[in-house]
């Protein structure tokens, strides 16, 4: 048989086993999934992916990325059919199952052999498949990423961001393929989208080929799969020179190959399988059309013909040395780079008084730094690499544009959820991607940073000018919800998503380099980060009294102000709140009431069982006032969780007595174009704020209030 006929006959026996499946799982998505049969026969059979079945994540790969996540039995059919390790058709035939199985109802990247991507959440794709391209780019590495997106997805805004930022970086070792089979859940594309995909995407810079594959007959199909072969093999060898990224549309038909399945202009609501799995009596009805078309079916030849798709041993070993080779000379470049470098260095450490600064300066002294010394390090910013200082970054190590491959400061539009997706894609791939924005706006990413901490993408998300002191931009500018909103990502346990507010310059500078080193020495972890900054000044502290500094950091938590008696009262305090506390507790020992200051530098680690919060700082009985320049109980639920642990370890600490925090209320004047001493001051997380609620609370309590003053201890 030819190949193009073989090719066609496998895509028939993928519909049969996605429908078995799909009837047997009860759930899932047969609309989507029989329309990209004949995708899926070519990319795994039609000499086009590159792949061995033995090692499903073989570094030097060609990638896949299904943004359209719901069409995942069409993928795992294939996976069964090129005989990837660990797919059985009994595997296969448990979709959806249970959680331990590994076909699950959405492609998920750790679980699942085969899976280069964990999508679901439409929109998603793009984004991932560009980070990983440019990683190959950048590295000097040889392989391909295709990416899978439905036409009603691509309404998503992420597609959007994620097409344009493509094309203008240039990047054409990426092939979007486009499955326009016409309709969605309840609608078709036409009914609620007037998209036309060729115009737009070549308006915006993409080599666009449409290919029609709405029959399924078998003489229009092997016309499609030739085509769809051709243009696939095109946009490979085209890569590395085009200067372009190829987008093909392949213009199907949902429920492709049964006629009863097949979307045909049905009005809204009306049409049944976008999301409803088939009965038994219409997968009893649906075999018969599909096997029709699979007349004349030579099983042992077709069988062979599978088996020819994967590497070989020997054309593997060639691809290894050469991917090896290139990626060392490619290294040997970004060092270039940095050691040829004319940008000056900007200074690196601070210490007590020296002039108060942003924590974003201690961020960006420090990823300069790491960045001249590590090319595994690159940055991106949607626009404000001067605002949150990855702009030394960019002198340094240069900037990533078409023409420039070695630059480690990666550009974007004003995108925040491509870029935090292209940072997921970055990370998936080796590199140390760190996404930096306005702490504000990493909120308009909360899908993807939700994504990364749920599916396992590493990436460093930054968000400067946090809090109310950002003071005149205004109430729609302060990211006062941010740090909750990353710790309910993180889970209970908060192993899912590390989180980082330092107090100082010098602390951000210790925190970022704390974050590389540890990528370095124990590789990338499956869990994003997020590092909280401020543009407003703050004072250097003065940790010279602080034991085991940079350990504690780990921790998540130290001491910065205690004395040698008990204390009265514990002021928990997280970023540029601290420096407001220890003065607050300086005030108030001159008044005789002794206080401890804990700089809580990860308000989501103080709560765990092993913590030194729960096991070493929490004295008996005293109680304790949090402060924190957010929403207040993004660090108060976390304290009052540490409290509730050390007392199931059998201590006794005192209660949180209060949480003090910014008002961001529609209806108040608590914040707002201001000066960030007067938003500290309306919200009372200031040094003279805090100490009006120490002797407040201490008071109502009955706690003696002395004037003597108190010697401070060492900590």
């Amino acid at each position: 048989m030819e190949p193009i006929e073989l090719l066609r006959l496998e895509a028939e026996h993928l519909r049969i086993l996605d429908l078995k499946a799909l009837t047997k799982a009860g759930a899932g998505h047969p609309g989507g999934t029989l329309s990209l049969a004949e995708v899926m026969s070519v990319l795994f059979f039609g000499g086009i992916l590159r792949y061995d079945p033995t090692e499903p994540m073989w570094d030097n790969r060609d990638r896949l990325v299904l943004s359209e996540g719901h069409t995942a039995p069409i993928l795992y059919a294939s996976l069964l059919e090129a005989g990837y390790k660990g797919w059985t058709e009994q595997a296969f035939m448990d979709l959806r199952q249970n959680p331990d199985v590994i076909a699950q109802g959405h492609v998920t990247r750790w679980l699942t052999p085969g899976i280069d991507a964990s999508t679901g959440a439409l929109g998603m794709g793009g984004a991932k498949a560009l980070g990983m391209a440019l990683a190959a780019r950048y590295k000097g590495q040889d392989f391909h990423t295709f990416c899978i997106l439905g036409d009603g997805e691509s309404e998503e805004g992420e597609v959007y961001e994620a097409a344009s930022n493509t094309a203008l970086l240039g990047v054409d070792n990426v092939t979007w393929i486009l499955n326009r089979n016409k309709a969605q859940q309840t609608a078709g594309t036409k009914d609620v989208s007037h998209i036309e995909y060729a115009k737009w995407f070549d308006s915006m810079g993409w080599n666009v080929v449409v290919i029609p594959g709405e029959s399924s007959a078998p003489d229009a199909n092997r016309i499609y799969i030739q085509k769809l072969q051709a243009a696939l093999l095109e946009a490979k060898k085209a890569a590395h020179h085009a200067g372009r990224p190829t987008i093909i549309i392949a213009d199907t038909i949902k429920g492709k190959g049964v006629d009863f399945m097949e979307y045909s202009n049905q009005k809204p609501l009306q049409y049944k399988f976008h999301g409803v799995a088939p009965t038994q009596e219409e997968l009893a009805r649906a075999l018969p059309q599909i096997e029709a078309r699979m007349a004349g079916l030579d099983a042992k030849a077709l069988a062979a013909f599978l088996k020819q798709s994967a590497i070989t041993p020997d054309q593997r070993k060639q691809v290894d040395s050469l991917n090896i080779k290139m990626v060392q000379e490619r290294r040997q470049k970004l060092m270039e780079v940095r050691k040829t470098t004319t940008a000056k260095l900007p200074v690196n450490e601070f210490k007590p008084g020296d002039k108060p600064l942003g924590t974003r300066v201690g961020f960006g002294n420090a990823l300069a730094h790491l960045a001249l010394a590590h090319p595994e390090v690159v940055g991106v910013s949607p626009d404000l690499q001067d605002s949150v200082h990855m702009a030394d970054l960019e002198k340094i190590t240069g900037r990533q544009t078409r023409e420039n491959h070695l630059g480690a400061y990666i550009p974007d539009g004003i995108a925040e959820s491509n870029a935090v997706g292209k940072c997921a894609g970055l990370g998936y791939e080796g590199l140390i991607p760190f996404i930096a924005t306005f702490d504000q706006f990493l909120l308009e990413a909360a899908d993807e940073l939700q994504h990364a901490a749920a599916f396992g993408s590493f990436l460093i998300a930054v968000g400067t000018h946090s809090g109310c002191g950002v003071g005149s931009d205004g109430k729609s500018q302060m990211g006062v919800g941010t740090p909750g909103m990353v710790d309910h990502f993180s889970g209970v346990d908060a192993d899912l998503f590390d989180m980082y507010e330092p107090c100082d310059a010098q602390e951000a500078g210790d925190v970022t380099r704390m974050i590389v080193e540890r990528v370095l020495r124990d590789g990338a972890p499956r869990h994003p980060v997020y590092l909280r900054l401020t543009r407003h000044n703050v004072a250097i502290a003065d940790r010279s009294k602080v034991g085991n500094y940079k350990q504690r950091l780990e921790e998540g938590s130290y001491i910065i102000t205690a004395t040698a008696q008990k204390p009265q009262i514990i002021l928990v305090a997280s970023g540029a709140t601290v420096l407001e506390a220890i003065k607050a507790a300086q005030s108030l020992t001159g008044k005789g009431i002794t206080v401890k200051v804990i700089n809580a530098v990860s308000i989501n680690k103080i709560s765990r069982a092993t913590a030194p919060f729960v096991r070493e700082f929490l004295d008996d009985e005293t109680p304790i006032i949090t402060v924190h320049d957010a929403e207040p109980n993004a660090l108060g639920h976390r304290v009052k969780d540490a409290v509730n642990t050390a007392r199931l370890l059998g201590r006794h600490p005192g209660v949180v007595l209060k949480t003090l925090g910014v008002n961001i209320s529609p209806l108040s004047n608590h914040v707002g174009s201001g000066t960030n001493e007067e938003n500290y001051r309306r919200n009372e997380i200031d040094a003279a704020g805090i100490e009006k609620n120490v002797l407040e609370l201490l008071k109502t309590k009955g706690a003696p209030v002395s004037s003597a003053p108190v010697a401070a201890a060492k900590n």
